[in-house]
């Protein structure tokens, strides 16, 4: 006898957002389910600062490596709720991402040389009545719902060609000098930077390395946190391959006295050390 065909795969729909432990989360994912109840909803980070919007866009530029094509990115981060912001669907790097026009998605655009992105226009696709204060809930999460059942993102609005991009720095040269900069900071105080484990390596060229920010000087490069003693700052490639500081089991951010606000554009300096 034979077999029923197997049922196509779930949808898997990531959430992002900057709710912390509220309601908010779990209102959004009523409104998905209630949708497409068989849609498999990944809680990706809601710890982001309120109104953070580059912490978010950190979060997910770490999303795309890791799920499989097909998967739904719903964001939000939007301090511009009930604004004039665009909300935008995207398709890039064989994924979609549903949010605010905000430069939340910028490692996206800058990663994928050929997106589509398409405003949020026809309100047949939201919930009704639509809070000029919850977009999660009325826009984003049942946008999101409607493209994991294949909706084309094309129907949903006209194409958007400018989005808004926030600055993504890039490393550079200076005279016997790496430059990077500090983007933020993760839950356990350690500095982020934008210096990717290709470049540094290019630039030391197999020489030892001096690493400096905030005053602070790191000699050498680890291959783990535990390499330095407990209380000792140490510099490595994180699992992005991009260069972070840290003190061993200790907190970075404030062995240094960095505040949040102090973070984003700090200068790393990386040279060849002695």
């Amino acid at each position: 006898m034979s077999q029923p065909p197997a049922a196509p795969p779930a949808t898997i729909i990531t959430l992002t957002s900057d709710f912390g432990a509220s309601v908010f989360v779990g209102l959004m994912k009523g409104v998905i389910l209630s949708l497409c109840p068989g849609a498999r909803l990944v809680d990706l980070c809601h710890d982001i600062a309120p109104q953070d919007v580059r912490g978010g866009a950190l979060v997910l530029e770490q999303a795309f490596p890791v799920f499989p094509a097909g998967t739904v990115h719903l964001a939000v981060v939007d301090p511009g709720v009930g604004t004039s912001r665009r909300g935008l669907a995207i398709q890039a790097l064989g994924q979609l991402w549903v949010g605010p026009d905000n430069g939340l998605f910028t490692p996206v655009w800058r990663t994928d040389p050929q997106p589509r992105a398409y405003g949020l226009t026809d309100t047949a696709y939201f919930r009704q009545p639509v809070s000029q204060t919850f977009h999660g809930r009325d826009v984003f999460a049942p946008v999101a719902a409607r493209l994991a059942q294949g909706l084309d993102p094309a129907r949903l609005g006209p194409e958007v060609r400018d989005p808004l991009l926030l600055d993504w720095p890039r490393p550079h040269q200076r005279g016997q000098d790496l430059l990077g900069q500090v983007l933020g900071a993760d839950r356990f105080g350690n500095l982020l930077t934008n210096l990717d484990r290709l470049t540094v390596e290019g630039f030391l060229g197999g020489r030892p390395a001096l690493v400096r920010v905030a005053g602070l000087k790191v000699r050498g490069l680890s291959r783990a946190y535990g390499q330095a003693a407990a209380g000792q700052t140490v510099a490595l490639f994180n699992s992005l391959e991009r260069l972070e500081l840290a003190l061993n089991q200790g907190d970075l951010c404030a062995y240094l006295g960095l505040r949040p606000t102090d973070l984003y554009g700090l200068e790393v300096v990386v040279r060849v050390g002695d």
